[in-house]
């Protein structure tokens, strides 16, 4: 699984730092404890930073320590600039479905397989093509690291180089290495299609410095990492001109802090509290019932549908897990909205429900509150992506996205046994992969 980032805003009522989970819906203030709503984002291209650990004035000591381990001369610090390297970043799930023929023992002659495979990709590339960082890439590390919002006020003054290779370029660099590892080995494939979904974009602001140095009669120009201390490589004074250069064109220029924003976790038609959850998609209020969802920067009231009675809200047991459905007149497709631990299993839930008929009505008012659900935390747009999966991998009829209507179905489950077991067809859902508590 990929380790969380996570991104520092500002909390719109008190001022005070609110720290929350990149892929966050919801959060609290630590401070005030207000609830917020995280909006924006979710497709954006967002401008992150990461703050530097060695300070200008820690530098002499880095330097120090490399040269000690590299054999240098007691070298003598002549300037420091830092400054930001822009990275591309874009992280989500690859699906691969292979076809072809696999001989073995049991089927000397061959037989027809299919297969399904899924992998987590996080990749980043540099952003400027101007000054070349040899072979650093904050990879792995930015998973780990605090992220905050690319403004110049977070970067405290520190210039930020500017964005020379354009998105399209980027994502069709990396189009190829989002597959990589989903090989299918003994296996003569006919058939292969690979399948991206759940993408988030997002650009990386890394702190570097150029730090001059004089060693003996040697002068020496360093690039050197301002998160770890280590020395990227050495640079010479045509790439020491052009990145100064760069650095006096866009150094003034904040990148911005895209379409984020904390909102209120309060009903906009009550006033009433909003679900708490840090990752649900959809909020119910906690006085009228009603569901809500971001759209670009507010709150919009989504449709929620049940597939259940009076009496099963009253029954002991009984929880409502919630489905994304798309219908056109008679024809209905269904995804389900609840997080999953096995982004595999997601995926043979998605098959097996795909085209399930539930009698899905409006929730009457006098239930709304009294229902127990999961919250429905995949987007809708992300339920888009795994109908086409299922469409294209299972041989199902394609959902028609024109002209459809979408909504939240939520359908009745009983816990029997290690699953939960659907009221209507018998299918089943088992609990370890689930924040189920009954």
């Amino acid at each position: 699984m990929i380790t969380a980032c996570y991104v520092s805003h500002k909390c719109p009522r008190c001022g005070g730092e609110v720290i929350f989970d990149q892929k966050a819906t919801g959060v609290q203030c630590r401070y005030c404890g207000a609830g917020m709503v995280v909006l924006g984002g979710r497709s954006a291209w967002l401008n992150f930073l990461i703050k530097p650990k060695i300070a200008v004035k820690d530098t002499a000591h880095e330097v120090t320590k490399i040269a000690q381990k590299s054999g240098w001369k007691p070298p003598l610090l002549r300037s420091v600039i830092p400054f930001y390297l822009p990275f591309y970043r874009i992280t989500g799930q690859a699906i691969k479905w292979v076809k072809g023929e696999k001989r073995d023992k049991v089927y000397p002659h061959g037989r027809i397989v299919e297969d399904v495979k899924t992998r987590h990709f996080d990749l980043m590339r540099p952003a400027h093509t101007d000054m070349s960082a040899g072979l650093f890439s904050p990879g792995v590390r930015a998973q780990t690291l605090h992220l905050f919002l690319a403004t110049r006020e977070n970067a405290g003054g520190v210039p930020f180089l500017p964005i020379q290779v354009k998105k399209d370029s980027f994502r069709e660099r990396v189009n190829h290495s989002t597959a990589e590892g989903l090989d299918a080995p003994g296996l003569m494939i006919t058939e292969e299609k690979t399948f991206l979904i759940w993408e988030r974009h997002s650009i990386l602001y890394f702190p570097l410095s150029l730090v001059e140095v004089r060693e003996g009669e040697r002068i020496r120009l360093l690039l050197l990492d301002s998160v770890s201390g280590k020395l990227v490589r050495q640079i010479g004074y045509q790439e020491m001109e052009t990145l100064l250069g760069n650095l006096g064109i866009g150094g003034s220029k904040s990148p911005g802090e895209g379409r984020l924003k904390l909102v209120p976790l309060i009903c906009p038609e009550c006033a009433g509290d909003l679900d708490s959850s840090t990752k649900a998609v959809v909020r119910f209020c906690l006085r009228c019932g009603r569901g809500w969802e971001s759209k670009g920067t507010r709150l919009r009231e989504r449709e929620c549908l049940w597939a259940g009675t009076e009496v099963m809200t009253r029954q002991e047991g009984v929880i409502f897990l919630p489905f994304w459905r798309r219908n056109t007149g008679e024809q209905s497709w269904l995804v389900p909205a609840f997080g999953v631990r096995s982004p595999h299993l997601l995926y043979n839930l998605s098959r097996r429900y795909y085209k399930a008929r539930f009698p899905a009505e409006a929730i009457p008012y006098n239930c709304r509150l009294r229902l127990k659900s999961l919250s429905a935390e995949i987007p809708p747009d992300e339920a888009d992506e795994m109908m086409e999966v299922v469409a294209h991998t299972d041989d199902r009829e394609a959902v028609q996205i024109k002209g459809s209507r979408q909504s939240l179905v939520l359908v009745p489950f009983r816990r029997s046994g290690p699953d939960l077991v659907d009221q209507y067809h018998g299918l089943a859902v088992p609990t370890g992969s689930l924040e189920v508590g009954l």
